[in-house]
């Protein structure tokens, strides 16, 4: 009864490196043969590559230079002369390794192969190992720049508010964002101010917020700003004209990019 895909065996898989090489005789190879005629895949599949390893590392190898002895050998033949066949000397542990050539081989073989893969699947663990450990240190150094940035502002900031003359203004939600707050940190004589918004919902698409302060009646934009998922933001102004004659601020929702005068009926914070 020929043995069927059904019937595979890991001795066959141990067969697979001798067989490719041709060190594969007698019983072994009928059986081997006979399973591989059952058209087992994964034995097709295994055969394939180390075949393929085989072919590469044939490849890989530069070709050998011929000894005398053989050089002499095939001359003679070629010309059709009688050749002595060279026969080396045989002591007692030659006797036993030509009488285990083809195991000895086939063993040499498998274990070259074997070495070989490994070295394969070794170097690309290593790449994908480096490439991970890299992927790790940027993303390092990206929090490590973010941090920096942020303490770069918080310096800044606590620059701004403690600096002599310095003055905070709270606002308050309006309308839909009731429970919304706002601060904002000014200084006159550096001209420069600071506003923290806190719980205001995102606004709608195509749509953003704009701070403003009021001077002599007359709001002047602050520039704009969008809030995160948590519903915060800050905003960094500079050139504050007339800080000393501000006397209010206050921030409405207006269209991307700003308006040029704020909608009063869209003003969700107020000092």
């Amino acid at each position: 009864m020929m043995p069927g895909p059904e019937d595979h065996s890991p001795r066959f898989a141990e067969l697979l490196p001798a067989y490719a090489l041709g060190a594969l005789d007698g019983a072994e190879l009928r059986e081997l043969e006979a399973h591989l005629a059952t058209g087992c895949a994964d034995c097709r599949r295994q055969l394939d590559l180390v075949q393929g390893d085989l072919e590469e590392l044939a490849a890989s190898v530069p070709p050998l230079t011929p000894s005398p002895e053989t050089r002499e050998r095939i001359l003679g033949a070629a010309a059709g002369s009688t050749v002595v066949p060279f026969r080396p000397p045989i002591g007692r542990i030659g006797r036993i390794g030509l009488m285990r050539s083809s195991r000895w081989l086939a063993l040499a073989a498998s274990v070259l192969l074997v070495v070989a893969v490994w070295g394969v699947w070794r170097q690309a663990h290593l790449q994908a190992e480096r490439d991970r450990l890299a992927q790790q240190v940027a993303a390092l150094d990206s929090r490590l720049a973010q941090t920096q940035a942020d303490n770069r502002r918080l310096a800044a900031t606590l620059s701004l508010i403690t600096a002599p003359g310095a003055r905070a203004v709270q606002l308050a939600g309006l309308g839909p964002t009731p429970g919304a707050v706002g601060h904002i940190f000014v200084n006159p004589q550096a001209r420069k101010a600071i506003c923290y918004a806190f719980d205001l919902p995102a606004p709608a698409a195509g749509k953003t917020y704009q701070l403003w302060w009021i001077a002599a009646g007359r709001p002047v934009s602050a520039g704009t700003f969008d809030v995160d998922e948590h519903g915060a933001a800050r905003l960094e102004v500079d050139r504050v004209e007339n800080a000393g004659q501000i006397q209010g601020w206050a921030v409405t929702v207006e269209p991307a990019g700003g308006a040029p005068q704020p909608t009063l009926d869209a003003m969700v914070l107020k000092s």
